[in-house]
């Protein structure tokens, strides 16, 4: 029974050739081979089938945010594997040409001035000075994005607006990093390959958020979602989705908008008696076959 229980798996995007400060590509080969090594040993499911019974494991893949290349990339490859996949989409991204606001932060410290060397945060009613250049731009975006998670997604997007200003540089996130548009959205819709899940309007860290903004975001994505393709939408995911990044509010919110499941990203193997509100998830990386073959063999006996 340990091995007969479901494994959902998290990737974000599959591309090649990009910036990827925050490793959330899979480049289009590797992707290809995760697939076949999962249909190997696991049987490809939706996030339906969580709740039953099965002589053989499961795996579910999900794909979270809204890439463009969600579409272009990932989707024709699941299609010629024939392996579902369920994307959770952020309903208010759509068509949005600023993109994600990580996607911004990146290009703007990239183009940082070389006489800079601060960056200052508006965090909590004051603003918060940040060092930046000593120890490389993962450090820098690591340290900056953890002061802006806890603001709005509008705050966040008035600061880096207000930092591109000041620095004089662009901050519009990269062309690869496009996201979807309505017409994207029910073309991926279309595809028996694919289901579309909510990931909230706005991408917003939901912990310690006031009820009522957690279940406008939450519900909002849902009703938004379905009216552009025309059918229920009955999953979800918390966005960034670890231990501290929702709380029971959210859980709430998630139950009452008369979702069927919602995953997270803590890490684990979702049983039949697992909350279906609390569905654990494993990330993927940019693995190659083998590499991906061995961590399947790790979170089976984990």
């Amino acid at each position: 029974m340990r091995r007969n229980g479901t494994l959902i798996l998290c990737y974000h995007r599959v591309a090649e050739g990009v910036e990827d400060p925050f490793w959330l590509c899979v480049r289009p080969d590797n992707f290809a081979a995760h697939l076949e090594e999962m249909s190997r040993s696991r049987e490809p499911s939706t996030l339906a089938d969580v709740a039953v019974p099965s002589r053989r494991p499961r795996v579910v893949v999900t794909f979270d945010d809204g890439y463009r290349d969600n579409l272009t990339n990932a989707l024709p490859i699941a299609e010629s594997k024939g392996v579902p996949i369920t994307f959770f989409v952020v309903s208010g991204i759509l068509g949005n040409h600023n993109g994600f606001w990580w996607d911004r932060l990146g290009t703007l410290l990239r183009a940082r001035p070389p006489r800079v060397n601060e960056i200052d945060l508006p965090v909590g009613g004051q603003n918060v000075r940040l060092p930046l250049g000593l120890s490389g731009i993962r450090a820098d975006l690591d340290s900056v994005r953890s002061h802006l998670l806890p603001l709005r997604v509008t705050e966040i997007e008035r600061a880096l607006d207000a930092i591109s200003e000041q620095w004089q540089v662009s901050s519009a996130p990269p062309p690869d990093a496009g996201t979807l548009t309505a017409e994207d959205l029910r073309q991926l819709a279309a595809s028996d390959t694919a289901t579309i899940g909510a990931h909230t309007v706005d991408h917003v860290r939901l912990q310690d958020r006031a009820a009522r903004e957690q279940q406008d975001t939450i519900s909002g994505s849902k009703r938004e979602l379905e009216q552009s393709i025309g059918r229920a939408v009955s999953h979800f995911a918390y966005p960034f989705g670890g231990r501290d990044e929702f709380d029971d509010r959210s859980v709430d919110a998630v139950r009452s908008a008369a979702f069927d499941t919602a995953c997270t990203t803590i890490p684990g193997t979702a049983r039949s008696s697992t909350d279906p509100y609390l569905l654990p998830r494993r990330l993927v990386m940019d693995w190659g076959r083998l590499r991906f073959r061995v961590q399947m063999q790790r979170w089976r006996l984990g």
